[in-house]
């Protein structure tokens, strides 16, 4: 359904008890789950179909699938012995050994996770990969001739189908940078596997982060918002203002993310499947771009409906005129704050539990406090060197001033001081080129 349709709508909408968000947020209250991680198969299946446009044959699983290898080898090898270690090598445990012959194989595991954290958190970055319409293909390890068998007859229960397309990404420049950088990752299987745990962790944080940072800012497309991280051996001093003040704004700005992505939904249908979702940004430009009579109209049912939005949540009447879309923007966006902001309300409590949420659970490998330093973003060796690796590409080295560039674009910042640290780091595990003493001579190489 068109935007259109969505707003035209909207007066009629009815405000819901409770508040909810089921779009563009990889993660909700803080929640008992012992478990923080998403499960990494499971979200790694779902990338994998969307950007392979495959799925499983309709009453294929891991169990058919796995007594179908059965038999084939069954009728090929008539040694009992040879059989049982096949059965170990590939189908023991879980069939783990299945996913190091190739990635292709998570494709069993998707959707297969009944955690909302993983739940939340594949639909969100399926849908930057789908954004994108990035077709990919996964290369294959070495492989025998035993696993050769095994993908005849995973080729066997594999169909093609066409994404679901229903939601229009909020932050476009980085769904970009995910595909190209997914892209890269499914060219190196091993490494894929060893690192996508920790590729899905650092795209939820940044996803979020630019999310948080950028919701506010709906009267534009979004770009990628200053966020000043160190290396996690680097001293935070005192003169280092980006780096200090980096964790409670981004923090401040999350809190804004679950009452403005709240009020959204009803801007989107919420009750009706099918529909379209649009960001707050695209609605505004919508509104900016369409006839006047269509955007006076519009207008007049947003008033309506901030009218029945203040009502049901107990709050007066909205002072102001409303006349333009911005002030109609506004007025909701004002509201929705004002909502989650009242003094022991349940509401007020809901959006604690969502700051602390993401504190907990996505940025947890991110946040490092250093005392009398406070709280500030750090990233350590491992998740440089992965962010390196996307960040250089398919080229085999980028200078150093662009691949700094290449960072700010997926949401990483450095100031001078840590751009000097990289350096040194990158000179000590041996992928730093100097073609002379000049800075924009220094390139770095990928370590895959």
């Amino acid at each position: 359904m068109s935007l259109y349709e969505n707003l035209s709508v909207v007066n009629n909408q009815k405000i819901k008890e409770k508040n909810f968000v089921n779009h563009y947020l990889t993660f909700r209250q803080q929640r008992g789950e012992r478990n923080k991680d998403p499960d990494t198969y499971s979200v790694g299946g779902e990338l994998l179909s969307v950007g392979l446009q495959q799925s499983l044959k309709k009453g294929q699983n891991l169990g058919t699938f796995t007594e179908a290898c059965r038999a084939r080898f069954a009728q090929k090898i008539d040694e009992p012995e040879f059989l049982e270690l096949l059965e170990v090598m590939y189908f023991a445990d879980d069939a783990k050994g299945l996913f190091e012959i190739s990635p292709d194989f998570m494709l069993f595991k998707n959707g297969s996770s009944n955690s909302g954290n993983t739940r939340h958190v594949g639909e969100v970055l399926s849908g930057l990969l789908a954004a994108s319409k990035t077709r990919i293909q996964a290369s294959e390890n070495n492989i025998n001739f035993l696993e050769r068998e095994i993908l005849d007859e995973f080729h066997k229960v594999i169909t093609d189908f066409e994404p679901e397309k229903t939601v229009t990404s909020y932050l476009p420049f980085l769904a970009d940078d995910f595909a190209k950088d997914f892209k890269l990752l499914c060219q190196y299987p091993n490494y894929m596997m060893q690192a996508l745990k920790a590729f899905i962790a650092l795209y939820n944080f940044l996803y979020s982060s630019q999310l948080a940072l950028n919701i506010n800012f709906w009267k534009s497309e979004p770009e990628s918002k200053p966020l000043f991280f160190i290396l996690d051996t680097e001293k935070a001093s005192t003169e280092r203002k980006q780096v200090r003040s980096a964790v409670q704004e981004l923090r401040d700005k999350i809190a804004d993310l679950f009452p403005m992505l709240s009020a959204l939904e009803y801007l989107n249908r919420p009750d009706c499947k099918s529909a379209h979702r649009y960001p707050l940004w695209a609605i505004r430009a919508y509104l900016q771009d369409c006839s006047l009579s269509e955007r006076e109209d519009l207008v007049t049912r947003l008033s309506a409906f901030l009218e029945s939005y203040r009502k049901a949540r107990n709050l007066s009447p909205w002072a102001n005129e409303i006349t333009t879309p911005d002030e109609a923007l506004e007025a909701i966006s004002a509201t929705s704050k004002e909502v989650f902001s009242q003094p022991r309300s349940g509401q007020l409590t809901v959006k604690k539990k969502v700051v602390s949420a993401f504190e907990n659970e996505v940025a947890r490998h991110f946040i490092q406090n250093r005392r009398r330093g406070g709280n500030v973003l750090t990233i350590n060796q491992d998740y440089l060197l992965l962010l390196t690796n996307l960040a250089v590409g398919f080229e085999p080295r980028l200078q150093f001033q662009r691949l700094i560039e290449e960072f700010k674009a997926r949401g990483v910042w450095f100031d001078l001081q840590s751009q000097q640290a990289l350096i040194e780091f990158y000179e000590r595990v041996g992928n730093l080129e100097r073609m002379s003493d000049s800075g924009d001579a220094v390139y770095v190489r990928k370590t895959i």
